[in-house]
């Protein structure tokens, strides 16, 4: 049986579960040109201000995938509050996607309880998560672009 709960950066920064899980999230997704190094200060101002989701999945009693999402007061409108989720991860598995798929669900009904009125979900190309996404009601909205400066060659202005 897998359960879902929300949790604190400075329970799951240390634990050995969760950290094979995040080291296992950056070899599949993350910046292969950089060293893994998770902002831990960064998640712990964001969860005392009230605006970090984090969502461990666990089976067995034993942590089996996360999901972390930035809740902010909508740029312009700042009424209303928008999340991101930009980093989720379940580990392999016979049920990684229904797993991914129930955790997204609790996510959903923890921001619905906020009073989130957008949420904005992030994949990558490689590894693209874009199906589940949509399965849930997710739209195609953007499409971003990456530049990395620092191995950027010199620029020639017009």
């Amino acid at each position: 049986m897998v359960d879902f709960a929300l949790d604190t950066p400075s329970r799951v920064r240390f634990s050995p579960d969760f950290g094979r899980l995040l080291a296992k999230q950056w070899q599949e997704t993350g910046d292969c040109e950089v060293e893994e190094n998770p902002n831990w200060q960064l998640y712990e101002k964001l969860y005392e201000a009230g605006a970090l989701l984090l969502v461990v999945a666990r089976q067995d009693d034993r942590e089996v995938g996360f999901l972390f999402g930035a809740i902010y007061n909508h740029v312009n409108a700042m009424q209303e509050k928008v999340c991101s989720l930009s980093t989720y991860f379940v580990e392999e598995g016979p049920i990684r996607a229904l797993i991914l798929s129930r955790m997204i669900d609790f996510a959903l009904e923890q921001l619905a309880a906020r009073g989130v009125f957008r949420v904005d979900a992030e994949t990558t190309f490689e590894k693209s998560a874009g199906r589940l996404w949509e399965s849930k009601g997710f739209a195609p909205k953007k499409i971003g672009y990456s530049l990395k400066l620092k191995a950027m060659p010199e620029v020639k202005y017009a």
